[in-house]
């Protein structure tokens, strides 16, 4: 029998890698894995020791322990003995009294054995070592975890993970979405901190921080990625993994360099939705097929060749993206079939829009907005014929309240942020009515008309 797939594992800068680290939801007993330590006689019942006694059979016995119902759920940890036993960790499924549990899965015989109950682990790779069955979930307390080896789902290792189980990172509570704990790496080289191609994997409030490490990634998944950061990644912070889908919402990279920080290189319809990319050495969003930018912004990327967005394949489409600040071109097309809608670009080196070279036949701008100061210019789009720049809007002041502060939203000043608040597309629909879509990252809700009908959209708290 394995673990259950209702197990939930707790990591913790205080626990131990041979703590019993898990609980299973809905079990009769009590969570043990919530505090860093293992259980210790102080705690009179439930009491890790070292004379525990495996038969062979689903039955464990400890002359010391002091079993009450209230370990019933818990996962234990048990190695060693006369046995040698090599370290498992089983789940606590009934007691039948103060020296004897019945545990998921037999264990050889042997005795003088270590049971560790309660506690917290400490690596998040062994969480991922155990956490293998699609359900399980696994929380990460706030603080800073050293990854001291490329390797993956060992002590102080990176992880992988191979089976659809959910990761968070909470700060006080389970479930507060606080500040979030950070994975850094120190003294390796071409590693990814999490990586995964398993589709129903979900990860939450996890930063990351490859350390300006040797070929160092911060993220390469699959599944959903949601609130996370990636920190000094030299090998982009966030990938896409394989030919799945990845979907990363409200997620951020900074101090990159050498390779794009959202690196989609690959043919798998990523998602990329309200995230930021902001004061890399390097492009912000880098593209190849059929991805999806929604409401994303890239920030004062540094650079020669470092554009806010570039798009190297065909069938990428990007909707209320804003590029402010960066080396070289705010949005860069170099194939066909790409479509940008209600985009804004600012103060970027080169142009704001540019669509390069005959393969780019067809892309196209759909009420796009650009100001640039002493840039290239505003748009240059090769092949006229085939590309498109429908109502496009030249501004001649910023559009934002405060771009140097990172605040994106609108201004409300004639040739800015006045010039394209309400007038996005679609406007009014073929069918279904008409509404007031501002172009941007960030919706403005005001009195003035025609704003009137507008409602607080986009990024949200």
């Amino acid at each position: 029998m394995a673990l259950s797939l209702n197990t939930v594992w707790e990591v913790q800068t205080g626990g131990n890698d041979t703590n019993g680290g898990g609980f299973v939801t809905g079990a009769s007993g009590t969570d043990y894995s919530l505090v860093a330590g293992k259980r210790t006689g102080g705690d009179v019942t439930d009491i890790s020791t070292t004379d525990g006694v495996a038969n062979g059979t689903t039955t464990f016995t400890s002359a010391t322990a002091n079993f009450q119902t209230s370990i019933i759920g818990n996962i234990i940890y048990l190695q060693g003995g006369t046995g040698g036993i090599a370290a498992v960790r089983r789940q606590v499924t009934a007691r039948a009294s103060t020296t004897s549990i019945t545990i998921d899965a037999s264990v050889a015989a042997s005795t003088g054995m270590t049971l560790n109950i309660g506690g917290a682990l400490l690596s998040p790779g062994i969480a991922s070592l155990f956490a293998t069955i699609l359900g399980m979930y696994v929380y990460i307390k706030a603080g800073t975890y050293a990854i001291t080896s490329a390797s993956t789902n060992v002590a102080g290792g990176c992880v992988s993970s191979t089976a659809g189980v959910g990761w968070e990172g909470y700060q006080t509570t389970r479930g507060d979405l606080g500040t979030a704990p950070l994975l850094q790496a120190s003294g390796i080289s071409s590693f990814t901190l999490i990586g995964g191609t398993q589709v129903r994997c979900s990860y939450r409030n996890l930063n990351v921080d490859g350390a300006g490490l040797t070929t160092s990634r911060g993220w390469g998944v699959s599944g959903l990625v949601y609130k996370c950061g990636a920190l000094n990644c030299t090998n982009s912070g966030f990938g896409d993994n394989s030919t799945t889908t990845t979907t990363y919402i409200r997620c951020f990279a900074t101090g990159c360099s050498s390779v794009a920080a959202f690196l989609m290189d690959n043919a798998g319809f990523g998602n990329m939705i309200e995230c930021i990319a902001y004061n890399n050495t390097v492009t912000g969003f880098s593209m190849e097929l059929g991805h999806l930018c929604l409401r994303c912004i890239s920030d004062s990327n540094s650079g020669a060749s470092s554009d806010g967005f570039i798009l190297i394949d065909y069938s990428n489409s990007l909707y209320e993206c804003v590029a402010y600040g960066n080396g070289r071109d705010g949005f860069r097309i170099e194939d066909g079939a790409n479509h940008l809608q209600n985009c804004l670009s600012e103060d970027n080196a080169g142009w704001s829009y540019i669509i390069t070279g005959s393969s780019a036949i067809n892309s196209q701008l759909v009420n796009c907005a650009g100001f640039t100061n002493g840039g290239s210019g505003e748009t240059s789009i090769a092949n006229t014929a085939g590309n498109r720049n429908h109502n496009y809007v030249t501004g001649t002041s910023t559009f934002f309240t405060n771009a140097a502060g990172q605040d994106f939203s609108l201004n409300n000043t004639a040739g800015g942020g006045a010039d394209v608040r309400g007038n996005g597309y679609p406007g009014t629909l073929d069918t279904g009515g008409t509404g007031y879509i501002d172009r941007g990252a960030l919706q403005n809700h005001d009195t003035l008309a025609p704003t009137s009908n507008e409602t607080a959209y986009g990024f949200i708290g």
